[in-house]
């Protein structure tokens, strides 16, 4: 099932963002059309044939948000058709606060490239999302990895648990997974000799996988090992929590499990920012590029988002 937007998740569906909307929506009306000159990263508006999102990004260079709390994941408002990204905690004012400059280069990249695979991913171009192959099986290798060695797994159940997350990650991107898709994930899994007859097996015993609480629960109806039977979100929770650094490492972690914009942004900067290289899901990604998997995943990673930015 598709979790259209980060604010949509389980743990993040019940914050009350309306007070942060009406704000943001009055500073549109007032200060936005004269700062958006200012910004040095010029965003287009996110379209498909139902709706328009237009950016909409906070520096701090107005008065106005000082009123608007800092969020840590973008907002849509489809009221007013606009798309929110807070960029405050990534940059420094100068003096008289008309300028700024970057000081988290790291996070400010991961911030932008986030955002706008998030705007494509909630005006439906999830097929384009899903053509970034890297993504997939590093989501997959992060999550039997990591299990594996929490729980003491043998080889046998932490390949049926890859295979597992493999489908659970290609349920993300439609509302229903049907055998379709499954022939679709056997011919992406093809290079691995021993996924397509066992693809068919863990999806006939994995049962439905709308949610990270399915995968949960579908970890041990798939292996039958005891030491799965009691995983839940909370376990699963702890066993991820400190994959990724940062202020909001643990949030945006839980957050990719659901939300592949997010978790292939954290796959970009696992890439291309030396800063992360010593966290979990980098480790990932690093051992899985090989022979210009990497370049293959930046390069259609810029063939998907370069409209979306002015000048590129």
């Amino acid at each position: 099932m598709i979790l259209k937007e980060p604010y949509a998740f389980k743990s993040l569906k019940l914050l009350n963002n309306q007070h942060t909307v009406t704000n943001i929506n009055k500073y549109i009306a007032i200060d936005y059309v004269y700062l958006k000159e200012k910004i040095k990263i010029q965003l287009k508006p996110f379209t498909d044939t139902h709706m328009t999102l237009n950016p909409v990004v906070l520096l701090g260079l107005s008065d106005i948000e000082k009123d608007i709390p800092m969020f840590n994941h973008p907002i849509i408002n489809l009221e007013h058709n606009w798309i929110a990204l807070d960029l405050r905690n990534y940059v420094r004012l100068n003096e008289t606060k008309s300028d700024y400059e970057v000081k988290n280069e790291a996070e400010y990249a991961f911030a932008i490239q986030r955002f706008i695979l998030s705007g494509m991913w909630f005006v439906n171009k999830q097929s384009s999302v899903y053509g970034l192959k890297l993504g997939h099986f590093a989501f997959a290798t992060w999550l039997s990895d990591n299990l594996t060695r929490k729980f003491g797994l043998d080889l046998n159940n932490q390949l049926q648990l890859k295979i597992l997350a493999l489908i659970y990650y290609a349920h993300l991107f439609v509302d229903k997974f049907d055998q379709d898709e499954l022939s679709k994930l056997i011919i992406r899994a093809k290079e691995d000799v021993l996924i397509p007859r066992l693809l068919e097996e863990v999806y006939e015993k994995c049962g439905e996988l709308e949610t990270i609480d399915d995968f949960c629960r579908a970890c041990y109806d798939v292996t039958g090992n005891i030491r799965l039977k009691d995983l839940d979100y909370t376990v699963l929770t702890n066993v991820l929590a400190n994959n990724w650094i940062g202020t909001t490492g643990k949030e945006i972690t839980l957050l990719s499990l659901e939300h592949p914009p997010t978790w292939l942004a954290l796959v970009y900067t696992s890439i291309t920012q030396r800063s992360y290289k010593k966290t979990f899901i980098a480790t990932v990604v690093d051992r899985l590029n090989k022979r210009g998997k990497g370049d293959e995943f930046l390069n259609t990673l810029v063939t998907i988002t370069r409209d979306y930015k002015l000048g590129d």
